[in-house]
């Protein structure tokens, strides 16, 4: 087994370091700082700072960093199976982001069975997998990504229902700028604020198997030209999902 994946079965997430080089990182900087200014340089503040979702419909050229070879390879033993793209985002903040509560990216609306500490399913499979890329690491001053490890076979169920602050058995995630942490969308996880001024960018891929169709799953859509040609003519970001 793959080391990597075998932190997934064990753990929930695993950490790719450094994939994405410094100038890759300055070059993803500059698209979603113009996606910011393009919407009116609105605060950064709050539990995640500024969204952007769907990332590609507001920054198409992101596409190409989408396909990074290490990191697909990862996600495709991790989902045993060809990869798809369910959804992208990104998000910027700065110094007066707050804390980032704890939560997860599971399909459940009811506050009730999510924050339910008897909660008692589980998949014996990775349905969806979050790919986060931190241009700048997860560290103290930016504000680090802190997760509640959960091996594969656990149960959905966290083990608080506090939303705020630290919880027995989390672990902080400390890694290098540019790196992506590929964890379970079932994973509990919550980020600290930053400690120092400046910004903080991050995106994401929300990646499923081929085979296991899934709800939340949509059709990627853009009118930028350069994208639909790159969408039909790579597998990844091809329109297979029920609408």
């Amino acid at each position: 087994m793959h080391p990597k994946v075998a932190d997934m079965y064990a753990r929930g997430y695993c950490v790719l370091e450094a994939v994405y080089s410094e100038s890759e990182c300055q070059e993803i900087r500059r698209l979603l700082t113009e996606v910011w200014q393009r919407s009116g340089t609105p605060p950064m503040d709050g539990r995640f700072g500024f969204v952007m979702h769907p990332l590609l419909e507001h920054a198409p050229e992101m596409a190409p960093f989408y396909l990074k070879k290490e990191v697909l390879e990862v996600l495709s033993f991790v989902l045993q199976d060809e990869v798809k793209l369910a959804h992208s985002g990104a998000l910027t903040c700065d110094e007066t982001r707050d804390f980032c509560d704890w939560h997860y990216h599971g399909n459940e609306r009811d506050e009730e069975v999510t924050w339910n500490t008897s909660r008692s399913e589980h998949l014996d499979y990775f349905e969806r997998v979050l790919c986060n890329v931190y241009l700048d690491g997860s560290n103290d001053d930016v504000g680090p990504l802190v997760v509640y490890p959960r091996a594969l076979s656990a149960p959905w169920g966290p083990p608080s229902t506090n939303r705020q602050g630290d919880w027995p058995g989390q672990e902080i995630v400390h890694c290098p700028p540019g790196s992506a942490v590929i964890f379970d969308t079932a994973l509990f996880h919550s980020a600290r604020p930053p400690q120092r001024e400046g910004r903080r960018y991050l995106w994401a891929a929300t990646t499923r198997a081929v085979t296991i169709p899934h709800p939340i799953a949509k059709t990627i859509t853009t009118t930028a030209q350069r994208w639909k040609s790159t969408k039909k003519s790579t597998p990844y970001f091809a329109p297979n999902a029920p609408k």
